[in-house]
């Protein structure tokens, strides 16, 4: 609506996943390094907390992007909200197109299944597997967190897959509830929301990805934001989108703190 006013390309603030406007921080370039070096290094497993909007989902898109599909094979569970079966049955489906009915198979044959098919991936593909659960802390319970450690006892004297888990700070709290899963997640990161000076390169980040590089926002208005958002890129998206909106409405060449 405000794109040709404002001379956008493409709309800048979308909650998307959209590659093109991920903006590396400082934190987000460590999280993303630590997460390649467990995959490439073959290593079994990671976990990341942060609070919710801080670009956890972003960063596994960046992940998968960055690791070459002919190394790589990963299967990205976004809905942890199942049993045990199920998750490992999809696991399977992603990991190989393989469809089992949790329904019609017993768990120690999904296992055995899924146990090949990272054998398999690797020997036979040349492909290194990863599980990656995201949004972990909806997990209900400390039960399939406990399959998940088990999952991690299909290994052999060499790694077949890794394991990365992404949550939201209450995840932390599960963890803390089976350390024998802590540990071996032993490689993990906080992810923090972006402080004053990152929120001001975040913004301006994506407006040049939407093909905008004059000035838009006022001193004044970055301040505002990052004064409501506290940093946090998902809140930062929704209050420069409305901004937008209400300058265009309001048709004013640049955006201030009233408008924000």
């Amino acid at each position: 609506m405000y794109n040709d006013y404002w001379g956008f390309a493409r709309k800048p603030f979308e909650n998307t996943l959209d590659s093109d406007f991920l903006y590396y921080s400082p934190e987000h370039k460590e999280a993303l390094s630590r997460m390649v070096y467990v995959v490439r290094e073959h290593k079994s497993g990671f976990f990341l907390v942060g609070d919710y909007g801080t670009g956890k989902t972003f960063l596994t898109r960046a992940l998968i992007k960055e690791l070459p599909s002919t190394e790589f094979k990963f299967a990205l569970i976004s809905n942890p909200r199942l049993n045990a079966l199920e998750l490992i049955g999809e696991i399977i489906y992603q990991l190989s197109g393989s469809f089992l009915s949790p329904k019609e198979v017993s768990k120690p044959e999904l296992l055995h299944t899924l146990s090949q098919i990272v054998e398999e991936n690797y020997y036979k593909q040349g492909l290194y597997s990863t599980i990656i659960i995201d949004e972990a802390q909806t997990v209900e319970g400390t039960e399939l967190l406990e399959e998940l450690r088990l999952l991690l006892n299909l290994q052999t004297d060499t790694n077949l897959f890794s394991l990365l888990l992404l949550g939201q700070l209450s995840f932390l709290e599960k963890i803390e509830k089976l350390p024998s899963l802590k540990q071996r997640l032993s490689i993990r990161f906080h992810l923090h929301p972006l402080d004053e000076a990152n929120t001001r390169n975040y913004i301006e980040h994506r407006l040049k990805v939407a093909g905008q590089d004059k000035k838009i926002f006022t001193d004044s208005a970055y301040e505002e934001i990052y004064s409501f958002s506290k940093g946090i890129p998902r809140q930062i998206n929704n209050i420069c989108d409305l901004a937008l909106l209400s300058g265009f409405i309001k048709q004013v060449k640049v955006i201030d703190k009233d408008i924000v």
